[in-house]
């Protein structure tokens, strides 16, 4: 890959960045402006000017400026790249784990029916779903992991993003509900870990599974262990001005981490996303470099990922009746099941039914990290261009549903504070 001066990719990479930035903050604001987490107008940039969109209204145009194949293409999916491993050490830097840890027994209870729930249904759906939705007709196992992790999943930018808009991060029952989402999130790169392990390996292999999840323990262990000593020790080491040092030094562990996951077989996802927790934990990055680095982040790198991943999705396959059917079931078990295995988990831990009904609505945003599991399924071969359509549609209907939902569950403050399980 070549972009040298006078080369037309290096004038149509510049224009796509320049594009892909203004509609991500045009959509951004307009989000915002009418009631919604501004994230969801970034997750729409993508399909706005993919195919779903200006593909579908100005093909010439789309062609122009997005070609399949060309340079400028490999680069753009570089940036996005680089922008989703950035996303996730931001996602590590904001996992609270003292809050966890305060929230116990509440947090347990909730995450495990937000997760079990929609795991099971999504398995569920996989393992029944038409043979002309498989990437691979003989691997319908690892189909249905996939689609049943994807379901599991939870957003926990969008979460705390609405939760500190509404004002409430303070209250019982949202804290639990952030809290039970980090665990969730956690999980869930765990599970999306093991089940892109199985299918690089193109089968089901027990001994393999078991051998991904030995290499996953191993590296949890080194990551709180000898990873948090060294992470200290050269935060200690850092000077603290100028900014330029606690960033880059952020910067090059989180690639080392993420080139290390994928050295081990991990995915490269969860190196950065551990990364970020280990930096957190530390409490020595500096308060205006952490906010710098999620300016830049969010601002710049998370749109241009947003875009790639919307420009892999075609929503235009939803005209065909089977494509929508699928959406419509999958949708509804992704929403369900989080409704159903948060509220009764809720419930068990003793909060009345608006905080049962906040906390179903809250864990059910999966937003730019379901994208994240979208583009692992497909560049391993196992979503279709149709599947991945309809998982792509599911981060941003579930995304849309967030914000008016918890407004109206917790804005109010009139919620009854948990019971004693909320307590725990």
């Amino acid at each position: 890959m070549t972009l040298a001066a006078g080369d037309p990719a290096l004038t149509r990479f510049a224009l796509q960045l320049f594009v892909v930035l203004v509609v991500a903050r045009l959509l951004g604001e307009l989000a915002g402006r009418a009631g919604f987490a501004p994230v969801v107008g970034e997750l729409l940039t993508g399909l706005v000017l993919g195919p779903s969109l200006l593909g579908w209204v100005a093909p010439d145009v789309f062609a122009g400026l997005f070609p399949a194949g060309a340079d400028d293409a490999v680069a753009l999916d570089a940036v996005g790249t680089l922008g989703l491993l950035m996303l996730l050490v931001l996602a590590g830097l904001e996992t609270d784990v003292g809050l966890v840890r305060r929230r116990l027994g509440a947090t347990t209870t909730v995450a495990a029916g937000s997760i079990a729930v929609p795991f099971a249904g999504g398995f569920a759906l996989g393992w029944f779903v038409p043979a002309r939705f498989l990437a691979d007709s003989g691997n319908r196992v690892v189909f249905a992991l996939f689609l049943a992790t994807a379901l599991s999943i939870s957003a926990v930018p969008v979460i705390a993003r609405v939760l500190l808009d509404l004002g409430v991060l303070g209250d019982d029952a949202p804290q639990v509900l952030l809290a039970a989402a980090l665990v969730n999130d956690a999980l869930g790169w765990l599970l999306l870990s093991v089940v892109a392990g199985m299918a690089g390996r193109g089968a089901v292999d027990l001994v393999g599974a078991a051998v991904t999840v030995a290499a996953l323990v191993l590296f949890l262990l080194g990551a709180v262990t000898v990873g948090q000593w060294l992470v200290d020790a050269v935060y200690a080491r850092t000077k603290p001005g100028p900014p330029i040092g606690h960033f880059s030094t952020l910067v090059l562990l989180a690639l080392g981490a993420a080139a290390l996951a994928a050295e081990l077989r991990i995915e490269a996802f969860l190196g950065a996303f551990v990364l970020g927790v280990l930096v957190g934990r530390t409490g020595r990055l500096d308060p205006h470099v952490r906010e710098t680095f999620e300016t830049v982040t969010i601002a710049v790198l998370a749109p241009v990922f947003f875009a790639t991943a919307g420009l892999r999705a075609d929503l235009t396959a939803l005209v065909d009746p089977e494509v929508a059917v699928l959406a419509l079931v999958t949708l509804a078990v992704a929403v369900g099941g989080k409704f159903l295995g948060a509220a009764a988990g809720a419930r068990v831990a003793g909060f009345d039914r608006r905080d049962a009904f906040g906390m179903g609505a809250g864990l059910n945003a999966r937003g730019a990290l379901e994208l994240v599991v979208a583009s692992v399924g497909l560049s391993l071969g196992v979503l279709t261009g149709a599947t991945y359509a309809v998982v792509v549609l599911v981060a941003v209907v579930t995304s849309v549903m967030a914000a008016p939902l918890l407004r109206w569950a917790f804005a109010s403050g009139d919620g009854a504070a948990g019971g004693d399980g909320a307590g725990a």
